[in-house]
């Protein structure tokens, strides 16, 4: 069976130059991928076999883009009556009005999780800063407008973002999610009109972390390992940023004990009662001149199980 979703995004503000144009188109092609990615795991027996995302239209002055999302694979009965209902030809299947923006509201879904992530790494290195408001604020509501849509719990929408969308896999998605929040390269934050789901806040754009501060979080600067194992060597119930520190158990790549700060949602005071530990870790450290990596610093940004005590 073959799905089309239709997917336009305009920019009022436009953009400066060809690249520009390239690398937005380039970024939201593949976060759409993941939106698809997304549905495939929150939906039960929505088995996808193959995408394919066509640019219809790319139109300059204020930046529009259209795509539309074909979408191949098999769905069950129910799933058919649930979420896509009466189905009709274009390019083989017309989605019904109600659930046409469905891969978008998905790819949103990824977009704010990304930001999100891409925030909170920002503010590990930034005490002072403030929780996410406003990326935090559109991630709940596009969260919710899917579970409705799908008939779906919405935590059993965002176990499907966690698990479509592994830590690693995060911090490679951040430059298609500043292409497309950005596209600009002189930074101006555009008004960004997402057909079938609104105006993308102006505020939620302003508080997506700078280059710069992106800049610091990059590859060369450090190493995600999903599902780590951590001895407990050190612990501060009040803070969550100093005090701390662990050992990686097994990684043959980092055998000292480093420093390590806590992402700030983890239970500090539950931690430290606590001698072994296994979670998403990121090691923050340097690349130097012959490739190899010395490390600094363990971020610990999600609990997976805790050891006995």
């Amino acid at each position: 069976m073959e799905l089309a979703f239709p997917h336009r995004v305009e920019y009022r503000d436009g953009t400066a130059s060809i690249d520009e144009i390239i690398e937005n188109l380039k970024a939201q092609k593949r976060l759409l991928e993941e939106g698809v990615r997304l549905l495939e795991h929150a939906i039960p027996n929505m088995d996808v076999d193959a995408v394919q995302i066509r640019v219809v239209q790319v139109a300059a002055g204020s930046l529009i883009t259209d795509f539309l999302v074909l979408v191949y694979g098999a769905y069950q009965k129910e799933i058919e009556a649930a979420v896509i209902g009466g189905i009709e030809e274009m390019f083989g299947t017309d989605i019904p009005p109600q659930y046409e923006a469905l891969v978008t509201l998905a790819t949103l879904a990824v977009t704010y999780f990304v930001a999100r992530y891409a925030y909170d790494a920002v503010r590990r290195r930034k005490p002072d800063r403030p929780a996410s408001t406003h990326i935090q604020g559109d991630y709940n509501t596009v969260i919710n407008i899917i579970a409705d849509k799908t008939n779906i719990p919405a935590s059993a929408v965002e176990g499907a973002l966690h698990d479509s969308i592994p830590a690693a896999r995060r911090r490679s998605l951040i430059k298609s999610v500043t292409n497309f929040l950005r596209p600009r390269e002189d930074g101006r934050i555009s008004p960004v009109d997402v057909k079938g789901v609104g105006f993308i806040n102006p505020e939620t754009i302003a508080e997506y972390p700078t280059d710069a501060e992106l800049a610091d979080i990059d590859d060369s600067k450090n190493i995600d390992i999903p599902g780590a194992t951590l001895d407990i060597r050190a612990v501060d119930r009040d803070k969550n940023n100093t005090g701390w520190a662990a050992v990686l158990v097994g990684d043959k790549r980092f055998k000292r004990r480093l420093p390590m700060d806590l992402y700030p949602t983890i239970n500090a005071e539950d931690l430290a009662k606590r001698e072994r530990v296994t979670g998403d870790v990121i090691i923050e450290g340097e690349r130097k001149s012959d490739g190899s990596f010395k490390a600094k610093r363990i971020h610990l940004i999600a609990v997976k199980e805790l050891g006995d005590n």
